[in-house]
């Protein structure tokens, strides 16, 4: 796998952190490939007084995501995820994953309502550094979401986190 390729996957890790070694600056031909692991993120819901019997709140989370590829390399990241969900139609959210060295990818994720056992669908819009220029889908499965009322403190869990990207 090239570097590029790699150092594209410790992004993925949605948020964490990798040696400086990890990210060596060198361009290399258009890179392709497959990764899979889990997220664990928590943070704070702000909810919103809407309509009679509409649940709708935005919020902020921030968590780790661990990623091995497909040449079983493992790596992980911070993420931090800020986003708007209503109860009847779902939600679009906005993520960044971080190393430690500050290279960045975007995501986007949306649509579905935020309940254990619904599949979330992302796609990967951008990155800096040796990610610049990446593409992407993935999905997951929350395998548990927690909300707890009195410190409307929001926290979920997945396990089958996959995906594939492509960095030019």
């Amino acid at each position: 796998m090239s570097l590029r390729s790699t150092a594209f996957v410790a992004f993925l890790c949605l948020a964490w952190a990798t040696p400086a070694a990890f990210w060596s600056g060198t361009a290399a031909a258009e890179q392709t490939g497959t990764f899979k692991g889990s997220w664990i993120a928590s943070g704070k819901r702000r909810l919103l007084d809407f309509a009679e019997d509409r649940q709708v709140f935005t919020f902020d989370l921030e968590g780790h995501v661990n990623l091995e590829t497909n040449l079983g390399e493992v790596r992980d990241f911070w993420s931090r995820c800020v986003g708007l969900w209503d109860a009847e139609t779902g939600g679009t959210t906005r993520c960044v994953w971080r190393d430690l060295e500050g290279n960045k990818v975007f995501s986007v994720l949306g649509g579905k309502v935020l309940e254990e056992a619904v599949q979330i669908e992302g796609e990967l819009i951008g990155g800096t550094g040796p990610a610049e220029g990446i593409e992407g889908k993935f999905s997951f499965t929350w395998t548990s979401v927690f909300f707890d009322g009195d410190e409307q403190v929001l926290s979920g869990h997945t396990k089958d986190l996959a995906g594939s990207y492509r960095i030019p």
